[in-house]
């Protein structure tokens, strides 16, 4: 196993582990050859289909969506690189959401009958997976509140916080500059919103002085007040291991990820487009 390849998902599970846990036996059960390219848009599962294994998203962003009768859609949890993909359903044996790339990516798929042997190699590994599971039921959780209670000007500072937060933690943000690789569209399936409206909030938020964007390239201007009109309190996300924070992931040395081109969403006009 080449560590440099797994790079992002050691980085999303060493958050998660307790100091005596030792997650490198974990990834000789992710050997390179089971690796396999995604482009944005590609299908990893439909919903109804048996769950038979687990995805886990070396590099790239996808989400969980929920499709409506009428034509519309939901965007429930959106994936990461590290994140691991279908943990939920191992217990239930089927898929209850489908789940899309949002972005080109790689993609490494473990068998839930691999999980025994696994575990046997690993023992800590079990205890991982449930820590991994309890943060996903408290962003969802979080994200039922700020749904259910906030403006929509509130609700689109959380998910930036929220992102920026997530990818501080694995080095892909420094100084407040990270990727956001979502359309107007996926922002307003994902948030409650219309379209237009998360273009006008983007547009209000800027004229704020808070944020700046450029194509989906986005730059946090004023952290502290960001975070006091999202009422944003990190402390959902944070692991089991207790680590430092926000301020201690902030000095560390980032590994930034720039995408290419052809990994983003086309857009005309210079902003967030809508798909």
């Amino acid at each position: 196993m080449n560590r440099v390849v797994f790079d992002s998902i050691f980085k999303r599970f060493d958050l998660h582990r307790t100091p005596e846990q030792d997650v490198t036996s974990l990834f000789e059960h992710f050997p390179e050859d089971q690796l396999r390219h995604q482009n944005a848009g590609d299908c990893l599962w439909q919903e109804g289909e048996n769950a038979d294994s687990l995805f886990v998203l070396r590099s790239g962003w996808a989400c969980s969506v929920h499709y409506h009768k009428e034509g519309s859609r939901q965007l429930l949890e959106i994936y990461l690189p590290g994140d691991v993909l279908g943990l939920c359903q191992i217990a239930s044996g089927n898929r209850r959401t489908n789940a899309v790339m949002l972005t080109d990516g790689w993609i490494c798929e473990l068998p839930h009958s691999s999980l025994p042997a696994l575990f046997d190699d690993s023992p800590n590994t079990a205890a991982l997976l449930f820590a991994i599971i309890n943060q996903r039921q408290a962003m969802l959780a979080e994200r039922q509140v700020i749904m259910m209670h906030r403006s929509a000007r509130q609700r689109l500072a959380h998910f930036i916080c929220e992102c920026h937060t997530r990818l501080l933690e694995i080095g892909e943000s420094y100084q407040g500059e990270f990727l956001l690789p979502l359309t107007q569209q996926d922002l307003a399936d994902a948030l409650g919103m219309s379209a237009v409206h998360v273009s006008r909030t983007f547009s209000q938020l800027a004229a704020e002085g808070l944020v700046q964007r450029h194509l989906f390239q986005l730059i946090i201007l004023d952290a502290t007040r960001l975070r006091e009109i999202a009422a944003f309190d990190e402390r959902y996300l944070k692991s089991l291991r207790g680590d430092e924070g926000l301020s201690s992931i902030e000095q560390q040395t980032p590994v930034f990820i720039s995408p290419t081109a052809s990994d983003l969403p086309e857009d005309q006009d210079g902003k967030v487009a809508e798909k």
